[in-house]
Formats: structure tokens, C-alpha cells, sequence
């Protein structure tokens, strides 16, 4: 392929690899071959021959293998990350390689790729690289790239929306993953996808992704893992967020600790200032308090079936009892149908809290963007339950809006100051009991 810019679009960016022993290499050039906007310079199997390919080729992302044996020759990772070499450098390593990445980045490198990763992941890197890259050149004409290592500056904390339910089955992954969706194209922000479902999360398989990353993954790694790295540890979903998977296997979750996955989140929530979406399990144990904890919106959903309220109804007084701000806590009613037997205002008489969103019952719908792995606001963007959800997330962002221009900051989830003792909020049940909702 010439060099030769392609008229009408972005500077071509100019890739070279240096491949491991395993066919990853091979399978990187041939993406980069089928890409318009980029130029595949050649694989350089043999290091001693890579000083004199940068000087001849002169490549803007160069795609290193752990594999290489790249570590070994720290003086030319050294020389391929410095300014002077104008490129950016990736390198690509498995997932227990992470103590080599880190001491890539020690030398200079820019970003990483763990193993396996798809097209989108490497198309993505390979860009965001180049577009440091270009912006640097811009800031500071005379410098030909990125200074080795350079972090970003970090931003204001993400603001935690957890996802909880304690009766099962009523559509909180549903929610969860088409909030975060509709959050990332209502507010342009990054958002942060979170398997909280610590035994049988699914989260991945409704959104059809594969990572070889997970909690259970993360966890052991965290205090090794900068900023940086805990970014580009995530999977990337074509919508725009990025997911985290809950663990792949049922003992890696009996093995972590409530304020383990407390540590995660804070860590999660202060890389960008954005959303962090936590999708939980109907279980009030420690580790979900820990999610609540750490949370600044709490969406609470119920049915409108009896079991169901009856359950949201002890949640909720349990939050009383615990003393969280119930201000931060949002109850949405999921799978509302117009001829149900019990009335909206019925149900929130008895659970003496409002409803503050009903998603319309579309199971065809739902179902299909499930088996599919497409968000149904993305698929089904239409129909009346995708419209319910992308209010639900406006009306988060405009919560958080009006914080922020009275000057108020959305603290955790649990109250700091001891409340005043009050009614319980289901003591009153009148006119909802009187029409069969007997919480």
C-alpha cells in the first residue's frame, strides 16, 4: 500500500509491528491492511533490524509484542518511546504479563493491549495513539511525539449509579446496561459499565463481548495498576462505554472481600469524570451495601406485582434503618402495563416513595436485544421501554447538573449525620390496603 495520503481523509497513520512468536502479529497486520486511513509499514521479526527500520519508515504507532523479547533490549524500547522517534508505541502482552507492561511503560510506552483482543480494540488504540500524537505535534511544533509515559491529568470522580433490585428476575441487567448506553449518547461523557453480579453476572453475554478481564482478574492486580492501565483494561463496547465483566468462575467471587470491590469502584470512579454504571445482585449482603455505599444514585427497581413490592417495601425501610439519604435512592417500576390490576398511585400510597419512571412491559423487544447482545436502546430505540430509559438517564444527568450549579456536591450514599427518628415509611398503608396491596 503507498503512503501516499488518501484524499478526503484523516492523515493516514503510519503502523509497524513487531510481532511475538505466537500468529497475533500476523493477525494485527492484516487488520491494519484493511484499514483506508492507515498505512501497514511491515513486520519486523528481528530486533536488531528495528533501529533501521524506524529511521527508514518513519512510523507513527508501532505495535510491539511482549513476546519479541522487547524487554530484554531496554535501550532500544527506550529509543522507540522517545520523542525524537515520532511514534507512539503499544505494546501487547497476555493478561498475567502485567508486571512486563507496567515496566513497557517504565520505559516509555504509550499504551497497552492485553490478550485477546478484537478489531475494535486494536482499530482504537492504533487511533487514539495517533490522535495524542497529532494534538502534541500541535501544542509543541518542534516535538515529533508524545513524551514517553505522559499520564492524563485526572479528572472529577464519575458519579456512581448502582442498579439494584431485591426481588430477582425483574430486569435490573436489562436496565443497567441500557442506561449506561443511553447515559454515554445523552451526556457525551465516558461511562463505565460494572458487572456487580459477582457469581452469575451476565452483563458480557447480553452485550455479545468477550474480555479475558474480569473483577475476579482485576482484583489481585489493582495496587500494581495505574490509572492508565485500569483504563485499558476494559472492554470497549461499540456504543462507546467501557465494561467490566464480573468474574468467569463461581470461586473467584467467594474470595472477595466487600471492601475490595469498594477499593475497585473508588478506583473505577476516579478515572474519569463521567458515569460509573454498577449493575447488582438481589442479595442485601456486605458487599452490596458496599456498592451502596460508594454510591450517589441508587435505582431501585420493582413490578408491579405484589411479591415485588412487598420486597422494595423492606428494602426500603432497611435503608431508613441504616440511615442512607433516601433522596439518593430512585424507584423505577419496570414491566408497566396500562391494564395492570394495581395503580401507580396505589403502589406509591403504599410504598409511601415515588415512582419516579415507569418503563413500559415490551417483552419481544427486550427479549431480542438480549439474545441478540444489542441494546435496546440502540435496536429497539423506538419503541416506548427504550424512550422510558433514555428519560430515566436524562433525568440523572440533570440531577447532577442542578448539584452542580447550587454549589452542592453528590456525596455517598449513606447519610453523615444522624437523622432524626420518624414514622416508618410503610406504617401507613390506607387506602393501597384497601385495594389489595398488602405489603
Amino acid at each position: 500500500m503507498s503512503p501516499d495520503k488518501i484524499p478526503g481523509l484523516r492523515d493516514n497513520v503510519r503502523v509497524l509491528v513487531i510481532p511475538g512468536t505466537d500468529p497475533v502479529g500476523d493477525w494485527m497486520a492484516d487488520v491494519i491492511r484493511s484499514e483506508p486511513d492507515m498505512v501497514f509499514l511491515g513486520l519486523v521479526r528481528d530486533l536488531s533490524q528495528v533501529p533501521e527500520s524506524l529511521d527508514r519508515l518513519t512510523p507513527d504507532v508501532i505495535l510491539v509484542d511482549i513476546g519479541s523479547g522487547i524487554l530484554q533490549k531496554g535501550d532500544l524500547l527506550n529509543r522507540l518511546s522517545a520523542p525524537a522517534s515520532g511514534a507512539a508505541v503499544i505494546v501487547v502482552a497476555m493478561m498475567g504479563e502485567v508486571d512486563m507492561v507496567r515496566q513497557a511503560m517504565l520505559y516509555g510506552a504509550q499504551g497497552f493491549l492485553l490478550k485477546p483482543f478484537g478489531e475494535a480494540d486494536l482499530l482504537s488504540s492504533v487511533r487514539q495513539a495517533f490522535d495524542l500524537i497529532v494534538q502534541r505535534r500541535k501544542e509543541s511544533p518542534g516535538a515529533k511525539a508524545l513524551p514517553g509515559g505522559t499520564a492524563q491529568e485526572p479528572g472529577e470522580r464519575a458519579e456512581v449509579v448502582s442498579i439494584f433490585s431485591p426481588k430477582g428476575g425483574v430486569g435490573c441487567t436489562t436496565l443497567a446496561i441500557n442506561l449506561a448506553v443511553a447515559l454515554k449518547a445523552a451526556s457525551e461523557k465516558p461511562v463505565t459499565l460494572v458487572d456487580g453480579d459477582l457469581r452469575f453476572g451476565d452483563v458480557d453475554t447480553a452485550l455479545n463481548i468477550t474480555s479475558a478481564t474480569s473483577i475476579g482478574t482485576l482484583l489481585p492486580q489493582l495496587d500494581e495498576l495505574d490509572n492508565q492501565l485500569l483504563r485499558r483494561s476494559l472492554a470497549t463496547h461499540s456504543s462507546g462505554i467501557q465494561v467490566l465483566s464480573a468474574p468467569h468462575n463461581l470461586d473467584a467471587a467467594d474470595t472477595i472481600r466487600p471492601e475490595e470491590l469498594k477499593r475497585l469502584l473508588v478506583r473505577l470512579a476516579e478515572l474519569d469524570a463521567g458515569y460509573l454504571v454498577v449493575d447488582t445482585w438481589s442479595t442485601l449482603d456486605d458487599s452490596t451495601l458496599a456498592i451502596l455505599d460508594i454510591s450517589q444514585h441508587v435505582i431501585v427497581i420493582t413490578t408491579p406485582q405484589v411479591t415485588a413490592l412487598r420486597d422494595v417495601h423492606r428494602f426500603m425501610e432497611v435503608l431508613d434503618l441504616l440511615s442512607y439519604e433516601l433522596d439518593r435512592t430512585l424507584l423505577v417500576l419496570n414491566h408497566a402495563y396500562h391494564r395492570s390490576e394495581i395503580k401507580l398511585q396505589d403502589m406509591e400510597r403504599a410504598l409511601g416513595y415515588p415512582i419516579v419512571q415507569t418503563i413500559e412491559y415490551a417483552p419481544g423487544p427486550v427479549t431480542a436485544s438480549l439474545n441478540r447482545g444489542v441494546p435496546l436502546v440502540l435496536e429497539y430505540s423506538d419503541t416506548m421501554a427504550a424512550q422510558n430509559i433514555k428519560r430515566l438517564a436524562q433525568m440523572l444527568i440533570e440531577r447532577g447538573a442542578r448539584a452542580e450549579s447550587e454549589g452542592l456536591r453528590l456525596g455517598e450514599g449513606r447519610a453523615r449525620r444522624k437523622k432524626a427518628k420518624k414514622r416508618g415509611l410503610f406504617s401507613w398503608r390506607g387506602p393501597a390496603a384497601a385495594r389489595g396491596v398488602s405489603l
